[in-house]
């Protein structure tokens, strides 16, 4: 009997050990802080915590540094107080000014605190301050927030399906490419010939091309100024009313009809 026992009374031992053992290898691996590492407490309050839990990670830019021990409601402030627990050795890399943000975690969410890094030059936290929030910068956050705005993102992307379908019908927007490709390969050509044109004019012919240009300006503004036959005609309205007169319908000169006279006489026959 006295061995039974002891023999249970050694199993019953073994057991505590081995349940205590797994609960506190559950415990560490859920997140928990080291059971005898020195800890700070530092706070954050938000207006809304989006599925963050007690336990959920603490990380100072990508290396966790702690957990959240606990969620208060703050009656008075109408917000949330996030109560994070931070290993002490890290306590010292966290600067006054860094920003708290709430972040999503792998693909099945999960929530978790960011530090964003204030001042390397700034003082340390102490044990028990209040961080400022940062302004969600996770796309999940801003979703989150935003979650109205989102059905004009989707309205938008379904006109522009609808917008591309349209266009591609029948093979529309091949063609389209095909023709801008082609309308492409014309004006390379075109600017290929011009240039080779006027690389094979040469300095002497581009000063030619100058001289004339110069030269039908300087014709240009003599007749303006009326001057030479051509000016005199052109600036000259006396000739035009002369001119008019000669070729008018009923009152054509008598010059006009004695030319016409003698021309007609010329050209019958002497004998008649």
């Amino acid at each position: 009997m006295e061995a039974t026992a002891k023999v249970q009374f050694q199993v019953g031992v073994f057991l505590i050990v081995g349940v205590v053992m797994i609960m506190v290898s559950i415990w560490m691996i859920g997140g928990e802080a080291p059971l005898f590492s020195k800890q700070a407490h530092l706070h954050a309050q938000f207006d809304e915590v989006q599925g963050l839990v007690e336990g959920s990670v603490v990380s100072l830019a990508g290396v966790n540094v702690g957990n959240i021990e606990k969620i208060d409601f703050l009656t008075e402030l109408n917000k949330l107080d996030v109560v994070m627990r931070v290993d002490q050795k890290f306590v010292q890399r966290i600067r006054q000014g860094t920003q708290v943000e709430i972040r999503t975690q792998g693909a099945l969410g999960d929530k978790y605190l960011f530090l964003v890094p204030g001042d390397s030059k700034s003082d340390s936290v102490k044990d028990g301050d209040t961080l400022p929030v940062a302004q969600a910068s996770d796309i999940f956050s801003v979703v989150s927030n935003h979650g109205k705005d989102t059905e004009h993102v989707f309205d938008i992307i379904n006109e522009i399906y609808r917008m591309t379908k349209t266009i591609n019908n029948e093979g529309r927007l091949e063609k389209m490419m095909a023709n801008l490709s082609a309308a492409s390969g014309n004006l390379k050509e075109f600017s290929t010939e011009a240039k080779r044109l006027t690389d094979g004019m040469g300095a002497e012919s581009g000063v030619r091309i100058r001289q004339s240009l110069d030269h039908l300006e300087s014709v240009m503004s003599k007749i303006d100024r009326g001057e030479g036959t051509l000016g005199a005609l052109v600036n000259d309205p006396t000739v035009h009313e002369q001119l008019k007169n000669m070729l008018g319908g009923s009152n054509r000169s008598q010059t006009i009809k004695s030319l016409f006279r003698t021309s007609i006489e010329k050209s019958q026959p002497s004998g008649r």
